[in-house]
């Protein structure tokens, strides 16, 4: 298989970021793969199911790896496709052929160009296969329960086993036995598998069934009957054929013993809380919000897990002075039909609260009689904190309500935020830094040449005699290449040399050194290159400190303390002059847009509370305090029309986008395609936060701050609707109130947000 080319990180970048402009994806298929039976025997078979859910196109087939021990049946009875609500399921035929302990899966399956996985499934396979109860007669039924003897409201698995020692000609007409004194379910369809009967092998069809015993005493399960057809096969035929054929054929109709169970009467002292729930239970208490307002109800759960008599559980009775109760809800997921597996029982009530502040939910008392401890048992869930806040549309005011997460989010309302540009310019400076540092410590291109250079140098200025002469004229041999003019030298040399007249050794060398010393250019020093890698590595530094996140001044945070002091004490309506004044005088956050918003719905005025939130989003996007008030105006029936004006990406998280990618550009050069892309993305992340601004100056929204009537459509809006302003007309306005939906409203009506007043 050939591997995937590498894709540079800056394009794997690239691609992250433009997603976040995408939309959600597709929902995705979800794969399940289960078996009938996880322990069976040597010789036995058992089903594997494959269940595609939720695919948005066809499903492929599956493909799993099937260990070494187990085989896969032939095709023709051990696949079926079908198609039921939305599901494809694939069934396979598994047989063990050695025993041991086996992982099958994980099963993975194509939908439309993706690959989906199930969880892996362990399969027990014992050496002795299973062995039936005797009788001699060509097919018997078989019933039996577990435990035999249980206690009032525990769960009892009834098995019902058809064994079949002969062929039969047609599939048996079977009905279950009667169950008076039990709640029963539906039973589980038939699964077949071989067993043993001594020293023969027979075929077993079980059916099974959960069964809950509803009083004390003797309680009888009633025969099982079945009607089978056989037939007289061959010698050599397979009890799984079904085959008639032309044989002689033979009806009878079968029964299984009436079987007597024992049930023990649960014993005295039950405590307080206790309904009749008896198993191997436990509990969890839970609510789907911690924090609403006075007009929002909430949902609160007690999910009882475990095994035991869950559908037949009352709904507790839960008593609440702070909230107004309305009728709860049940919701069951049984376990796996015909075994005693884990289910679950969900009881939910809808509170409204009755007053504000922090408010605790106690749980409902519950216990419930353990079977195998043989004791009763109880469960005290913690209590639900629940803050309740005034309504949006409320119109009061209730000063013991602060919300914590502006304690936890305290104003810093003279802070400046970072400056993706400069992070850019910083990023790209350490980059070229990082380029100029490489060359410095680059050894020069003609460094053997040198090398050779400065050994002709030595042996040149250290030899005498004839080791002179010869080092000589090897010099001047390895200088004509170069282009030194050295052919007098030479013949001097070749005169000293071979024509036995004495030349002048120390004018020779000292000629010959001069033009060694010149064979070469002067060497690039690389100190310019480091100095100025050190320059720009500290220019970056400087450009990020100073254009970087810094708090703002002392006095700022101290009128926004005093601010916060007010609303704490009850003073709402100082405390918004407060915040009002930050603002007007130039200070600019969520945080503070959102106290703005909050003191707004505290006054039960939706309008100018929508008005802020959209401010404090043109800011700065998933503020925290900012988004838990935009959360109180939804439920108060604020923001409809409201579109984002950022992406959900933060100015400091654009800004270290820039500055990695800056620097990655210089880490990738000298490949310049990379780096370019790299360079494109720091400008994209540098860019991108302030272009969304200037683009959500140019779009003209306003907030309704009053029931009004939208002419042209006669579309009643309300409070809080979030409109776009195409144009004014004297006293009235243009303005679309979603796609398609145009008309003319009341300029007075209208809340700009430009304006901050």
């Amino acid at each position: 298989m050939r591997r995937p080319a590498s894709v540079p990180l800056a394009l794997v970048t690239l691609i992250a970021l433009a997603t976040l402009a995408t939309g959600s994806p597709a929902r995705a298929a979800v794969v399940q793969a289960r078996v009938g039976r996880n322990a069976l025997a040597v010789g036995e078979s058992t089903t594997l199911e494959v269940i595609v859910q939720g695919a948005p196109g066809a499903a492929g087939e599956p493909a799993f790896d099937v260990p070494s021990g187990i085989e896969v049946l032939g095709s023709d009875r051990t696949q079926n496709l079908s198609w039921t609500n939305g599901r494809t399921v694939f069934r396979y035929e598994l047989a063990p052929n050695a025993p041991g302990r086996y992982s099958l899966g994980p099963v993975r399956v194509r939908v439309g160009g993706q690959i989906y996985e199930s969880g892996a499934i362990a399969l027990t396979v014992s050496a002795a296969a299973a062995r039936v109860s005797g009788g001699a007669s060509p097919v018997t039924l078989v019933a039996d329960v577990s435990p035999s003897d249980p206690y009032v409201g525990q769960p009892v698995l009834l098995r019902v086993r058809l064994v079949q020692r002969a062929t039969l000609a047609e599939d048996p007409q079977y009905t279950p036995p009667a169950t008076p004194g039990f709640w029963s379910e539906r039973f589980t369809d038939p699964e077949s598998y071989y067993a043993q009967q001594g020293s023969r092998r027979v075929l077993v069809t079980e059916t099974r069934a959960r069964l809950v015993p509803l009083d004390q005493g003797s309680a009888t399960v009633g025969a099982a009957t079945a009607g089978v057809v056989l037939s007289s096969p061959g010698p050599y035929a397979d009890p799984l054929s079904w085959a008639g054929g032309g044989n002689p054929r033979r009806e009878l109709t079968i029964r299984s013993e009436p079987l007597t169970v024992e049930v023990r009467a649960l014993p005295r002292g039950a405590p307080a809380g206790f309904d009749g729930a008896v198993g191997s239970l436990s509990l969890s208490w839970s609510a789907d919000r911690e924090q609403t307002s006075e007009d929002v109800p909430v949902t609160v759960r007690l999910d009882v897990r475990g095994i035991g008599n869950l559908p037949l559980l009352h709904t507790p009775r839960l008593d609440v002075t702070d909230f107004e109760v309305f009728a709860g809800t049940v919701e069951d997921s049984a376990g796996a039909p015909g075994t005693l597996a884990a289910g679950r029982r969900r009881f939910q009530w809808t509170l409204l609260p009755r007053r504000l502040g922090r408010l605790d939910v106690q749980p409902p008392a519950f216990a419930w009689f353990d079977p195998g401890a043989g004791a009763y048992r109880s469960a005290a869930p913690p209590a639900l904190a629940l803050v309740v806040a005034p309504a949006a549309a409320a119109g009061q005011e209730h000063p013991e309500i602060f919300p914590a997460v502006f304690i936890t989010h305290p104003l810093d309302p003279d802070a400046r935020p970072v400056a993706p540009w400069a992070w850019a310019v910083a990023g790209a400076a350490l980059g070229g830094a990082l380029v100029l540092w490489r060359i410095s410590r680059r050894p020069p291109a003609d460094a053997a040449a040198r090398a050779q250079q400065r050994e002709w140098l030595r042996v040149v200025g250290l030899s005498s005699g004839t080791a002179f002469w010869q080092a000589a004229d090897q010099a001047c041999t390895w200088l004509e290449p170069r282009g030194r003019a050295v052919a007098g030298l030479r013949r001097e040399i070749a005169s000293a040399r071979y024509g036995g007249a004495g030349g002048d050794v120390e004018s020779t060398r000292r000629r010959l050194v001069e033009e060694l010393a010149r064979a070469l250019p002067p060497v690039t020093p690389a100190w310019p290159f480091a100095l100025g890698a050190a320059s720009l590595a500290v220019a970056a530094l400087v450009l990020g400190f100073t254009f970087g996140p810094r708090p703002g001044g002392e006095r700022g945070k101290v009128e926004a303390r005093a601010a916060d002091e007010k609303a704490r004490g009850g003073d709402l309506e100082q405390a918004r002059s407060g915040w009002q004044e930050l603002w007007d005088r130039g200070a600019r956050g969520s945080g503070l847009a959102a106290r703005l918003a909050w003191a707004e719905v505290r006054a039960g005025r939706v309008g100018p509370a929508v008005a802020w939130v959209l401010r404090g989003e043109r800011q700065e996007p998933r503020d925290r305090a900012l988004a838990w008030v935009a959360e109180q105006v939804r439920e108060g029936g604020g923001l409809a029309g409201a579109t984002p004006f950022r992406w959900p990406v933060r100015r400091i998280e654009w800004a270290l986008g820039a500055l990695a990618f800056g620097f990655a550009a210089g880490g990738l050069w000298p490949r310049r395609l990379p780096a370019a892309v790299s360079l494109a993305l720091a400008v994209g992340c540098a860019a991108t936060f302030p272009l969304q601004g200037m683009n959500a100056s140019r779009t003209a929204r306003a907030v309704l701050g009053t029931v009004a009537t939208l002419e042209g459509p006669d579309l009643e809006l309300s409070p809080g609707q979030v409109v776009t302003v195409l144009h004014h007309a004297g006293e009235r306005a243009r303005v679309a109130a979603g796609r398609d939906i145009e008309g003319w409203l009341p300029v007075a009506d209208l809340i700009e947000l430009e304006a901050s007043r």
